[in-house]
């Protein structure tokens, strides 16, 4: 995208990509040198978004509202971009007045989400990882604790060193044809060219800063803080053949095709942006990105285990918890990845717990039950699954679907009553 103004109308068309830095840039002197409190970004004749402008620009947005500046949208023409804005939460950050919060409309993304505090943040990386492992179909366990550990790192960092009076920005897209996942975090706080000087007072150069941020053990504070946060995301994000990419201060870093460039911008970053994308179907991501002071860092309890680990080892799933709903079988297909990726490609235990679920759909019964039962065969089934709290309704539609697939493949037939 790129854009013009007219006045106080931002308008966004197709072209090469603007740098935000650009639309930052033309905005201060909008709001600060004419006396501008009323701004337009006008994206109706864009036939495409690019999440690296619009995130950050969400932040500074979200910045200048403590300025009394006040924003109006005009969305994409196109019909599939207008849903997007809306449904990546866009609209709503930037004129939360007039549009409604729309993530829990994303099922592929975790929709751009504002997070102030500790428990926000917590509730914020949780939300990641639940999307994630409920739309990609095939990410192991180890992969699911690397992009848990980047997520929480990054987005702690907002926290503990930006002092950023808006909090931070969390937006995450997956792309599961490509094996990529993007973690964009922003905040509009004092940069890290800054923060770092304040423990180093020599690091005035900020294209240094940024080379000094992705280096292990590197902080402000090392009585409080390890330096492992850049540290271990840009590692996760290089070693698995992805991309990194920092703006903060007057420095750019960008991390692809296996070059690292840091080069210096003649506009100042208002925060910090980062963005990692990060292929998570390497197979030894975990073991090889996560290693501090030459020790290999270990995972002792991740998300898995606190969301669905109860007294026992098995994984409980309580299925009313984990479905958005049991009437289609768009539905079901998201609850199979689930349990495809928490049980690690259907190698732990699982218990099903149906309490309060009185009808499910055939084809929700046949795209999660027959399917894995297909897959996974007989013997494995009633080995790995067991259930528990089943109406009979409901138990008499899951053999149903079973049955049905088992006699277009001449399998022979199960009952789960007794599993």
């Amino acid at each position: 995208m790129r854009f013009h103004t007219e006045g106080h109308r931002f308008i966004f068309s197709d072209g090469p990509d603007a740098n935000f830095l650009s639309v930052s840039a033309a905005l201060y002197n909008i709001v600060h040198k004419s006396n501008n409190t009323e701004v337009i970004f006008d994206f109706s004749q864009v036939s495409y978004l690019e999440p690296r402008i619009v995130v950050p620009l969400i932040t500074i947005a979200r910045s200048y509202r403590i300025e009394n500046v006040h924003f109006e949208i005009i969305t994409p023409e196109d019909r599939k971009l207008r849903e997007l804005f809306h449904n990546a939460n866009w609209s709503h950050l930037i004129a939360p007045e007039k549009y409604e919060p729309r993530d829990d409309k994303n099922l592929k993304h975790l929709s751009a989400i504002q997070y102030r505090t500790g428990d926000e943040q917590y509730s914020a990386v949780d939300r990641c990882l639940q999307t994630i492992i409920r739309s990609i179909p095939g990410v192991n366990r180890k992969a699911v604790r690397a992009l848990e550990w980047s997520l929480s790192e990054i987005t702690d960092n907002v926290l503990n060193h930006a002092e950023s009076h808006i909090g931070g920005i969390l937006q995450v897209m997956t792309f599961p044809k490509r094996k990529l996942i993007e973690i964009y975090v922003c905040d509009a706080g004092m940069g890290i060219p800054r923060s770092l000087r304040m423990g180093q007072p020599d690091l005035t150069d900020h294209v240094t800063a940024l080379r000094e941020a992705i280096k292990e053990g590197v902080t402000r504070n090392k009585t409080t803080n390890q330096g492992n946060g850049l540290f271990g995301a840009y590692r996760c994000s290089s070693l698995s053949g992805g991309e990194f990419e920092i703006y903060s201060g007057n420095a750019h870093l960008r991390r692809a095709a296996g070059t690292l460039r840091v080069s210096k911008t003649g506009i100042p970053a208002r925060g910090t942006f980062i963005r990692a994308c990060i292929n998570y179907s390497m197979e030894r991501l975990l073991e090889e990105a996560f290693v501090f002071k030459n020790v290999k860092y270990d995972f002792p309890h991740d998300y898995i285990d606190k969301v669905y680990r109860r007294e026992t080892d098995d994984i409980h799933f309580v299925m009313i918890r984990e479905a958005a709903s049991f009437r289609s079988r768009e539905a079901g297909k998201s609850v199979r990845i689930n349990i495809m990726n928490i049980t690690d490609g259907y190698k732990e235990k699982l218990n099903f717990d149906f309490m309060g679920v009185h009808v499910i759909s055939s084809s929700f019964a046949d795209e999660v039950f027959a399917k894995i039962f297909l897959e996974i065969g007989e013997s494995r089934f009633a080995k790995i699954f067991s259930f528990m709290n089943i109406e009979e309704t409901v138990m008499i539609l899951i053999n149903r679907s079973i049955r049905l697939r088992k006699k277009s493949s001449n399998e022979k037939e199960i009952d789960i009553s007794g599993v």
